[in-house]
């Protein structure tokens, strides 16, 4: 048998807890995913502006056709910084390292210096040194980078060792030298030295050639942090060399355009922002930085770098302009993958994160967020276990839906919006994965027994209490269960005189079209139908669905069921049948209700002295000629809504506690005239009838049944006192009317 404890909403809570500990493993293929969405988002939301103030210089297929194959003479490059500066550009950057001597000779530079230099005395050996004085091509690139004084030089980080062993601790003190005027200018620690926070470390480093860091005004790391899908979406705004801390390629050129301070903020937990002048960019604790990306490529403006050469591309497209210089030919290899595809220029990226920063536009992951994370997952989680209780397997699957698409709908506001990446992943894959644990719970242990509870309980409850078995079985308890419920007892009178004067197919008829109509009505208030006995209906009320009213319903539906057949006994007549009559038994108290019977066969039923009084009431109906009598333990609790007629104070068959008994009127405020007329004279009559006045008694009766000949309990009353009348009762008669029959 399935535990009690053991249910929907238990088993919610469990896989809750399973997937919150699936969350802290941070397993691969979890991480996948949520790039994957995180790469979706920025997809969706399509191509943003951008302030135009970065541009590329491209060193495309068309400026390789029109100059040749790469790489190009430093010639060229040195022109490009002519001409880009001269245009009054604000920064040049060089997404492009050059870290070997040019090999090409300037031809036509050195046939000019010919000219003008005298040869004929000088030893072959000064003239190979005058000439390659001519003709150092990196000279000229390194002299036009010094006189620009705008030019920013990328270099490449290599966390671990590189090929050729070239660690940071066997790097060069030129190197270092080099190195040391492009680091962070104002660096604020706030961490202990004990307890140094470790950060991104560059163990070597791929420079340019040393005249060329030199003539630079400063160089950035050119470096990105690929995900383990090789995707870029984040980029390291701090790496740390010895005691030193460097910024990228990016800000190096933000700061040169500005002319800004830039200083970074350690605290104890890590990097607590990056800031250029009054602008604050977010890191994580590690330094990273997220790129926002702000379409696809060739979103930013491209320039091909040919016709900036040829003088084409000038002051007109290029002034105050931040200007990136890098390779985008298929052939020069700098090509990224991004959430925008695997063809993304490398040096485009670099355009993304300055536009970042000059429009302060950013998406942040803080560290607050995994709260959140576990808060979703467990609200998911328990949210769906609650579900489950109240509704059934389509609602379910359609809260379910609704569920994930109004996450779905707020990570996409949050993310497009406020410019946050909240986790997609787990809280859709713990709904989908509560759900699912739910439905299977349902299917195998569940349904199982609400598919026995809908077949037990169908033909003889309301539909809507079954359901409401059906969604909570607990209320139905095996065996008996002491509650305090309101019992029902109905009887056709002279029935079995009906039943001798109909052929059989006609009493079926009849009998079934007057057992359906009551039943009905018992349904409607959500009664239970105990059993059918021939004519006979006992019902109860209050069970296996608690109300707190079911007193009040049991005497609304005896109206109602009376009210019914007086108009079915209209159509009876008018087709010549038999009319019908019904007589009522209720009483409220404690009484025994449950699964009762064999473990082969069982019905849900009632049982006790409450349950047998309730039956004897629907009999003594017969002595007071009325048709719906109910105890006085039902009457206090529904003599604010029921109206009424005190009866008598009896003593039934097998009790000796006398009950006194109420017939059942109408509902409060809807007493008839005549009801209203004649009630005040019959308690008069019954108040001289206890106080043995007999001829007083009788004239009150009198009085009633000259205002309605069929009231019973007058003529009943108005006999009784003519009996009294002649034959006394003893003096020790206390008013209580011992009955003599069941």
């Amino acid at each position: 048998m399935k535990k009690n404890w053991l249910n929907s909403f238990t088993v919610a809570i469990g896989l809750t807890l399973a997937s919150l500990y699936i969350y802290t493993l941070d397993l691969t293929f979890f991480h996948l995913l949520e790039l994957k969405s995180y790469d979706f988002k920025i997809r969706s939301r399509g191509e943003r502006p951008t302030t135009g103030q970065v541009a590329i210089v491209a060193v495309d297929e068309k400026s390789l056709k029109e100059k040749g194959r790469w790489p190009w003479p430093r010639t060229y490059m040195a022109d490009l910084v002519d001409k880009i500066s001269g245009a009054g550009a604000a920064v040049i950057g060089f997404d492009i390292l050059f870290p070997e001597p040019d090999s090409y000779v300037p031809f036509q530079a050195v046939q000019e210096a010919v000219k003008k230099k005298d040869l004929t005395n000088i030893d072959s050996e000064s003239l190979m040194q005058w000439m390659h004085e001519v003709g150092d091509s990196d000279r000229l690139f390194a002299e036009s980078t010094l006189k620009s004084e705008k030019v920013v030089l990328g270099y490449f980080v290599y966390t671990e060792s590189d090929p050729l062993g070239d660690t940071a601790e066997a790097m060069s003190a030129k190197q270092m030298e080099l190195l040391d005027f492009s680091e962070y200018p104002i660096v604020q620690r706030f961490d202990k030295p004990e307890d140094r926070v470790p950060f991104r470390v560059m163990k070597s480093a791929g420079l340019s050639l040393p005249k060329l860091v030199d003539a630079a005004n400063s160089v950035g790391y050119v470096s990105y942090l690929p995900e383990v899908d090789g995707v870029v979406r984040w980029i390291p705004m701090v790496m740390q060399l010895g005691e030193n801390f460097f910024p990228p390629f990016s800000l190096q050129m933000l700061r040169e355009a500005t002319q800004l301070n830039l200083a970074v903020r350690i605290a104890p937990f890590g990097i607590d922002g990056v800031k250029l002048g009054e602008s604050v960019f977010p890191t994580s604790e590690s330094g990273d930085f997220l790129i926002n990306y702000y379409g696809p490529a060739f979103t930013f403006t491209h320039y091909t770098a040919s016709e900036v050469l040829d003088g084409k591309i000038g002051k007109k497209e290029l002034e105050n302009k931040i200007i990136l210089v890098g390779g985008t030919a298929a052939g020069i290899l700098d090509i990224k993958t991004t959430p925008y595809g695997t063809l993304y220029p490398g040096v485009e990226v670099h355009a993304n994160v300055i536009e970042n920063l000059i429009q302060q536009d950013f998406i942040v992951q803080p560290t607050w967020l995994k709260i959140l994370d576990f808060f979703m997952i467990f609200v998911s989680g328990i949210l769906l276990g609650l579900i489950s209780i109240y509704f059934k397997a389509y609602a379910m699957a359609g809260m379910v839906l609704l569920g994930v698409c109004g996450y779905l709908g707020v990570d996409y506001y949050l993310f497009t919006e406020k410019g946050l990446w909240v986790n997609t992943v787990y809280p859709i894959f713990t709904q989908i994965f509560v759900y699912s644990g739910i439905t299977l719970f349902k299917f195998g242990f569940e349904e199982r027994e609400k598919r026995f509870i809908r077949g037990a309980f169908s033909q003889y409850l309301a539909p809507a209490v079954v359901d409401q078995l059906v969604d909570n079985p607990n209320l139905l308890k095996l065996g008996g269960e002491r509650k305090e419920l309101t019992a029902f007892f109905s009887d056709v009178a002279g029935f079995s005189t009906i039943s001798e004067n109909l052929e059989p197919e006609e009493l079926v008829d009849l009998l079934n079209h007057y057992l359906t109509e009551m039943t009905d009505i018992i349904m409607k208030y959500e009664g239970t139908v105990d059993k059918f006995e021939g004519d006979a209906i006992i019902a109860f009320f209050g069970a296996p669905i608690p109300h707190e009213d079911h007193a009040r319903r049991t005497c609304l539906v005896a109206l109602e069921m009376q009210h019914r057949l007086a108009e079915l006994r209209e159509g009876w007549k008018k087709e010549g049948k038999h009319e019908l009559f019904m007589r009522i038994g209720i009483n409220t108290g404690a009484m025994v209700v449950g699964n009762m019977g064999s473990k082969s066969r069982m019905d849900y039923t009632m049982m006790g002295d409450s349950v047998n009084l309730a039956a004897r009431l629907e009999g003594v109906n017969k002595q007071y000629r009325t048709y719906t009598m109910i105890s006085q333990f039902t009457y206090e609790q529904v003599k604010d809504d029921i109206e009424v007629r005190e009866l008598d104070l009896i003593r039934v068959v097998g009790k000796n506690e006398p009950v006194r008994i109420f017939e059942v009127l109408a509902e409060k405020g809807k007493l008839s005239e005549e009801f209203q007329k004649k009630l005040p004279v019959f308690n008069e009559g019954l108040d001289h009838y206890r106080n043995r006045r007999w001829e007083e008694g009788i004239q009150c009766f009198e009085k009633v049944l000259a205002m309605d000949e069929d009231d019973g309990p007058s003529l009943t009353y108005f006999e009784r006192c003519i009996t009294f009348q002649g034959q006394p009762p003893p003096d020790e008669w206390d008013g209580v009317f011992g009955m003599t029959t069941k």
